[in-house]
C-alpha cells in the first residue's frame, strides 16, 4: 500500500511539472540540440553546417544541384536557394534559407517553433532537417 502512495505521487508531480509534456516532445528529427520540445533559430541555423556536410559528397563545402537533388532537395528549390546563381548553395545561402524557412513555421512570432507551430503547417513533416534546409 506504501509502494502504491508512493508511486502515485511520483507520477503526480511528474504531471504537475510538466515531466509528461517534456518526455512527449519531440526532438524535431534531431534539431531540438537542448531537447527543451521547441525549435529557436540558433538551433536551425547550427546545424546548417553539419547538414552541408552531410549531402556534401565531394568535400567542396557546398552542394551541387546533384547533390542537392540526391538529397532531397527539388531543382526548384535549387534554383530558389542558389541566389548568387553561381551552381552552388554555400553555406551563407544555406543557413539564409534555413532561416527564412524558419520565420515561415514560426506562425506566432515568438522565435521559437514549437507543437503549436509545427502542427499548422499544411502536411506533415517527414523528414524536419530536409524541411528546413531544402
Amino acid at each position: 500500500m506504501t509502494m502504491r502512495i508512493w508511486i502515485a505521487g511520483v507520477v503526480a508531480a511528474f504531471l504537475l511539472t510538466g515531466g509528461a509534456a517534456n518526455a512527449a516532445a519531440p526532438d524535431f528529427g534531431g534539431l531540438d540540440r537542448d531537447n527543451n520540445g521547441y525549435l529557436d533559430e540558433k538551433e536551425i541555423s547550427g546545424a546548417a553546417p553539419e547538414v552541408l556536410k552531410k549531402y556534401d559528397k565531394d568535400g567542396s563545402g557546398s552542394l551541387d544541384r546533384a547533390e542537392f537533388e540526391a538529397a532531397g532537395g527539388t531543382r526548384s528549390r535549387f534554383e530558389f536557394l542558389d541566389k548568387d546563381k553561381n551552381g552552388r548553395v554555400d553555406i551563407d545561402e544555406f543557413r539564409s534559407a534555413a532561416i527564412e524557412r524558419f520565420k515561415q513555421v514560426d506562425t506566432d512570432r515568438n522565435g521559437r517553433i514549437d507543437m503549436q507551430d509545427w502542427s499548422k503547417l499544411r502536411q506533415p513533416i517527414q523528414n524536419p532537417i530536409l524541411f528546413f534546409y531544402f
